[in-house]
């Protein structure tokens, strides 16, 4: 067959012949040794339908965690057995509904119904005081004033300042704000209010109806208990909440209208008929030629 595995029988009687007839001439086989290629061969070619293995079977799911336990109800404690017999015993039952008289006494603490009514600062909402000492700041008697600093040197200071200024002026009310950095007339004028005072002079500093409220401490307590507002009741109150003023843009100074913030201005005087001039300090502004704004101050 040509194949090189593959080698002719000898004919010297070794080999047996297939004979079909005395006539008939036989044919030689050979023998073909199968090797492993060969024989996978051989087995396609003879089973042409033959199919692929099947696939193995897929891994089993991992199981499930155990299941958790049920709670115990009956561990939990009996509930408490109250007597409320027990409880009432002891109480006056005869005590009736209170005579009519003292009814028409609660009429006087109810409110009138009319839209237009407003309730009238009594000597009764000034009690809210009592606990404040008396120090009335100029101009202080029926106003909020604040004295603060808008010098950054000391940081703590200054935010202490931004502090009580942002609370007060989140009511609404109109604040009579005085910074001791920009006029030395302020800082002169809270050392005289605070003298014999274990605080000092310190900023900042509220005073609301001519007496002294406290310091950056006091005025975050009485915030956090929620009376703030009711302090300033009766106030004035300014057009609209976070709005600068229209003047000095919420700096509460401007630059002397007189001497433009130069400090300086000059006289003019007639001596022996003669009109000359000299230069003197101008009168309206501080030390630092800035006056208080008309409209918010």
């Amino acid at each position: 067959m040509g194949c090189a595995s593959s080698s002719f029988l000898e004919e010297d009687g070794k080999s047996s012949c297939v004979a079909g007839g005395a006539g008939s001439s036989g044919f030689k086989h050979h023998i073909v040794s199968l090797t492993s290629t060969t024989y996978g061969l051989l087995t396609t070619f003879d089973n042409p339908n033959a199919t692929l293995p099947p696939p193995p079977p897929p891994p089993p799911l991992p199981s499930l965690p155990p299941s958790i336990s049920r709670l115990n109800l009956h561990s939990r404690s009996e509930p408490e057995i109250i007597n409320s017999w027990e409880l009432m015993e002891g109480l006056d039952y005869s005590t009736g509904i209170a005579h009519s008289s003292n009814i028409g006494d609660m009429a006087s603490f109810c409110f009138p119904t009319d839209p237009h009514w407003k309730p009238k600062v009594t000597d009764y909402w000034f009690k809210g005081f009592e606990g404040f000492e008396k120090r009335c700041p100029p101009g202080g008697e029926n106003s909020v004033v604040i004295y603060t600093t808008t010098l950054r040197g000391i940081r703590k200071t200054f935010e202490d300042c931004n502090t009580v200024r942002s609370l007060v002026e989140g009511t609404g009310v109109w604040v009579k704000e005085r910074d001791v950095s920009m006029d030395i007339g302020f800082r002169e004028e809270l050392r005289e209010l605070m003298k014999g005072s274990p605080h000092g002079c310190t900023v900042p500093r509220l005073f609301v109806r001519g007496m002294y409220i406290g310091g950056v401490e006091e005025v975050m307590k009485i915030h956090e208990e929620g009376t703030l507002g009711n302090i300033f009741e009766g106030l004035p109150k300014v057009r609209s909440v976070g709005e600068p003023c229209d003047g000095c843009g919420g700096a509460k100074f401007l630059p002397c209208f007189r001497c433009c913030g130069g400090r300086k201005v000059v006289l003019l005087e007639v001596i022996l008929g003669k009109e000359t001039g000299m230069v003197a300090r101008c009168p309206d502004c501080n030390e630092n030629g800035l006056v208080l704004c008309p409209i918010c101050c």
